[in-house]
């Protein structure tokens, strides 16, 4: 093995569905060989407080995304996009670093062009069936995409299409062998004996589906059925719930979580599409409707038109959500059949896939980089 650090530059960020699967295929990489990892983000946002906690530096930029035609910050883009590309050119001809992994936030886009100006490799994690605007646009600049459905190539430049490799969603490492049920039910103080319904929005929560599952709790308690609902910090449950409503603001142990539930209510993040699979747990799939380019109802589409989750779309979620649950719970075959769909679908060795493929393609683009 080589013994000289990897350096590596990562933009990624906003959201988990961003930053996990980028940290997932860095963890693979560290158990390969040593690297040496800086992170660009917003120093606003969970990437300045996670990247510290894995070992990495962290690096801010001032771009933002693209907030509609009458925001200020809009009108900025262009600007902050030149300032943060100039500042990832200035950490380059410094650390000269051997790869760029760009993993499609809006930060995303500066430091991609900041590597291709300066003939850094560029690695881009695609995690939605629907490329976002940032990996678009940045797919000409990739040595290598990592992707986690084939769909998404028909959405990619004809040019960046061969270099596209579908091994699924990088994951945690975690996720890949959960807890037993009684233990995952016991980190949240759950009785492993009652059908179980895991709610969660992502990192940043729902506040849709906290509403219709806030006004449910006395149905969810009279039915017998467990609620392990993580809503988001800036959601204020009921000061008084049932005892079978159990309610945190995030789940850290997101093992236990699943290994503890016989059914998910979620959005359809890529990240989260892939973790349903890996962890073969029956959803119902409520996409974010605010999404720039949709691509959460095509990952919903993705699963759900395999079998493995139901898609209710936000506007009909008061009306279809308790109804749709209730007899997913109550249905044993159904959710068999939910179940072997999405082992069908599984990708756990995904981050280890790309760590290697990424790996590959330095050796025979860096003579640096090469294993010794």
């Amino acid at each position: 093995m080589n013994s000289s650090p990897l350096r590596i530059i990562v933009a990624a960020g906003g959201t988990g569905g961003d930053l996990f699967p980028a940290i997932a295929v860095i963890e693979q990489i560290q158990k390969l060989r040593s690297a040496d990892v800086v992170l660009f983000g917003n120093p606003n946002r969970m990437e300045a407080r996670v990247a510290p906690e894995h070992g990495f530096a962290f690096s801010p930029l001032s771009v933002r995304g693209y907030k509609g035609i009458r925001s200020l910050q809009s009108y900025a883009l262009p600007f902050t996009i030149v300032h943060s590309t100039l500042r990832v050119i200035a950490h380059i001809l410094s650390r000269k670093p051997h790869l760029a992994l760009c993993a499609g936030s809006y930060i995303s886009f500066p430091v991609a062009l900041a590597a291709r100006l300066c003939k850094i490799p560029v690695v881009s994690i695609e995690s939605n069936a629907l490329p976002g605007k940032a990996n678009r646009k940045t797919a000409a600049y990739a040595s290598l995409i990592i992707a986690a459905f084939e769909e998404c190539k028909k959405f990619l430049p004809a040019s960046a299409v061969a270099n596209v490799r579908v091994v699924g969603n990088p994951i945690r490492t975690s996720l890949t062998s959960l807890p037993d049920r009684s233990t995952g039910a016991a980190a949240f103080g759950l009785d492993p004996s009652k059908p179980t319904l895991l709610v969660f929005g992502g990192s940043l929560g729902a506040r849709s589906i906290n509403t219709v599952i806030e006004s449910a709790v006395q149905m969810f308690d009279s039915e017998g059925i467990q609620v392990l609902w993580q809503t988001g910090s800036s959601f204020t449950p009921p000061a008084q719930l049932p005892p079978g409503i159990h309610c945190i603001p995030f789940i850290n142990d997101m093992a236990s979580a699943y290994a503890a539930c016989d059914m998910v209510v979620c959005r359809s993040g890529g990240g989260t599409v892939a973790e349903l699979a890996v962890v073969a747990k029956p959803a119902v799939l409520v996409p974010y409707p605010y999404a720039a380019n949709n691509e959460q109802e095509h990952n919903a589409k993705a699963l759900e038109n395999r079998g493995g989750a139901v898609m209710i779309h936000d506007a009909e979620l008061a009306q279809k959500l308790l109804p749709t649950v209730l007899q997913i719970l109550g249905d044993d075959e159904r959710r068999s059949r939910m179940t072997s769909a999405l082992q069908t679908m599984a990708r756990p060795n995904a981050a280890r896939d790309a760590a290697a493929l990424i790996l590959q393609m330095l050796a025979t683009t860096s003579p640096s980089c090469s294993p010794s």
